[in-house]
């Protein structure tokens, strides 16, 4: 027996008509509640299946017993037009249950996904938990939910990710669009106010149609679904279905090998000139994450000298911890002597609930402080232990666990103040803004600055290799050459400064004429 015959065999023809139940005499059963004929369905057995138009065409074959050893229901599917079909996705669907998949399983991706999740939750950290759960909630389920697990395929996965192409082209048209009533609102409003008192009736009314026509179309404004976002659906999906393909739920990881849009590397650029002139004028931010250059960190540093938290943003802007490294740090983390803090938990908000977790990927380590930072860390301890005391007086000190930065009762921070705080102390420098998270690219800046090797910023910033520091940082470090340039300049010259001095006073106590600079 031919393949193509194994699985035409697998195949049945069946139809809707129907014909009247008969007793053992061969008479009409009727119904005693509505006193019709009784009626089944011939299925196989209507002599007008012959007809090539008549009925559908099914398939049907046994599957072998699952790893419990019991039988398992016939795998079955129809309504088919013609046989060939039919025999072709029985062929399909026996070589998947020959591979092992659950063929005659009924869940569906969304059930599979909140199945999943509901599992992994125990293994991951509380903010990738937290993103896969947004990812179901507001982008897989909706597009794949309805999809039987053992029927997904790399065209599903696709469809989604064209129609996230698609519908961001929609909405980037129509965000162009209400940017335009916008400015024909603008000026309208404007023509209104200028004309005469004559013509200011007329004036008026185009603007307030106008207005309305904005306001309405702005109420519909969209977000635009980006690349990253994209990535991390791509990160979700491939994790979930890598869970199913070892419990044998399906054939392939489906979502690896889906085209999906490349991510958008993000890359601190420098407040250059230009770029705070640019900033000043509109007053947008040129790109997502600007850095202040080691001339503007001075100003910023010497603008809140007097902050009570100096020491924490003093800690983020030299050795570059994250807020919530810096937020969960306890005096058990750190040994001034040796100075030396090690990173081995971060507080992290989940719809402002804090949480304490582990630190990102391979971020869990020791950074090394300078004599700075390591003095500043003493006075603040002595300001911790003298605002305790006058706590426990009034007997309102609230202990968080011996956290290194506190409020004035000891209560811990949540990060959000920390970067709400960020945000006041910067717009009161007048300097160009920079995020909190910024404060840590602020580090590397700085190292590169004064001619680090990045395998030394890469262990500041505790990044798994050099080349992600190198990929991160390859914006800012052109522009810091020249800083490191003349920092090295200056290094002589301060050296050489010290030489000549040293000369001079050599020669004073031998009573000769120093020797001009």
């Amino acid at each position: 027996m031919s393949v193509e015959q194994m699985f035409k065999d697998m195949t049945y023809k069946r139809c809707a008509c129907t014909t009247a139940v008969l007793d053992e005499e061969g008479n009409p059963v009727v119904d005693d509640e509505t006193g019709e004929p009784k009626l089944r369905y011939l299925e196989k057995t209507c002599p007008q299946l012959t007809r090539p138009n008549h009925g559908s065409w099914y398939y049907s074959f046994e599957v072998e017993p699952g790893a419990d050893g019991k039988r398992r229901p016939r795998a079955k599917k129809g309504r088919y037009r013609t046989q060939e079909k039919a025999a072709t996705d029985a062929k399909e669907a026996w070589n998947l249950a020959q591979r092992g998949v659950n063929v005659v399983s009924t869940e569906t991706v969304e059930t599979f996904l909140r199945r999943w999740i509901k599992a992994k939750k125990l293994e991951l950290a509380k903010t990738t938990a937290h993103e896969y759960e947004r990812d179901i909630d507001l982008y897989l389920a909706p597009h794949l939910g309805a999809v039987r697990l053992n029927k997904l395929r790399t065209d599903h996965v696709q469809e989604m990710i064209n129609w996230f192409e698609e519908e961001n082209e929609r909405r980037t048209k129509h965000r162009e669009k209400v940017e335009r009533l916008k400015s024909a609102c603008a000026t309208a409003n404007g023509a209104w106010r200028a004309a005469p008192k004559a013509e200011k009736a007329e004036k008026r009314a185009l603007w307030t149609a106008a207005r309305v026509e904005y306001e309405a179309e702005r109420k519909q404004v969209r977000r635009v679904t980006g690349p990253n976002t994209l990535q991390s659906l791509k990160a979700t999906l491939r994790s979930a279905l890598s869970d199913a393909l070892k419990q044998e739920l399906v054939a392939k990881n489906y979502a690896a090998l889906a085209t999906w849009p490349k991510p958008v590397p993000v890359k601190p650029k420098l407040w250059t000139p230009q770029n705070v002139a640019r900033w000043r004028r509109t007053g947008q931010k040129p790109y997502p994450v600007m850095v202040w250059t080691v001339d503007q960190t001075a100003e910023f540093l010497d603008s809140i000298r007097d902050d009570r938290l100096f020491s924490l943003w003093h800690l983020i802007i030299f050795r570059g911890l994250r807020r919530g490294e810096a937020t969960a740090l306890t005096w058990d983390d750190i040994d001034l002597k040796r100075g030396i803090v090690h990173v081995s938990h971060q507080l992290v908000s989940i719809n402002y609930e804090v949480h304490e977790d582990t630190p990102k990927a391979d971020s869990e380590g020791d950074v090394r402080l300078d004599q700075e930072t390591v003095r500043l860390l003493k006075l603040w301890r002595k300001t911790q232990r003298a605002e305790r005391k006058e706590w426990e007086q009034q007997g309102a000190w609230v202990d968080a666990g011996g956290r290194i930065f506190t409020q004035e009762n000891g209560e811990g921070y949540h990060p959000q103040q920390l970067s709400d705080r960020w945000e006041r102390l910067v717009d009161l420098s007048g300097l160009p803004p920079v995020r909190l998270h910024d404060g840590r690219h602020a580090a590397a800046s700085i190292a590169f600055a004064s001619g680090q090797d990045p395998k030394v910023v890469q262990a500041m910033l505790r990044h798994a290799s050099r080349r992600t520091t190198m990929d991160i940082y390859t914006n800012v470090m052109p522009e810091m050459e020249q800083a490191s340039a003349e920092a090295s300049v200056a290094l002589v010259a301060l050296a050489l400064e010290r030489v000549r001095r040293a000369k001079a006073k050599k020669a004073k106590k031998k009573g000769k004429k120093p020797v001009a600079a």
